[in-house]
């Protein structure tokens, strides 16, 4: 996975809140260095979209994100429901 520092995807109005993200073999992080903790976190979801492909994975990813939503009415909560966001919080500081 390659990484890339101060992306400009964050000044996206979606993605100004995170600090980064994973888009297919790339990690996009919002400024000039990330911590151990938030690159093992995209590395995780990076195993997770090889376990499920890719587009498999993005799909999953809003499907599970969208059913949060609806049934807690709150972003934060939906987003830390999603069962990869879950993983890869468990597994972040191994």
């Amino acid at each position: 996975m390659k990484v890339i520092y101060k992306s400009a995807l964050f000044r996206l109005p979606l993605l100004r809140n995170y600090a980064a993200i994973v888009i297919g073999r790339w990690c996009y992080v919002k400024d000039d260095r990330a911590s151990e903790v938030l690159i093992r976190h995209e590395l995780i979801h990076q195993e997770q979209m090889d376990r499920h492909g890719i587009a498999m994975f993005y799909l999953i990813y809003l499907k599970d994100y969208l059913y949060h939503f609806i049934k807690l009415r709150n972003h934060d909560q939906a987003y830390q429901a999603i069962p990869f966001e879950r993983e890869a919080f468990e597994r972040e500081t191994e």
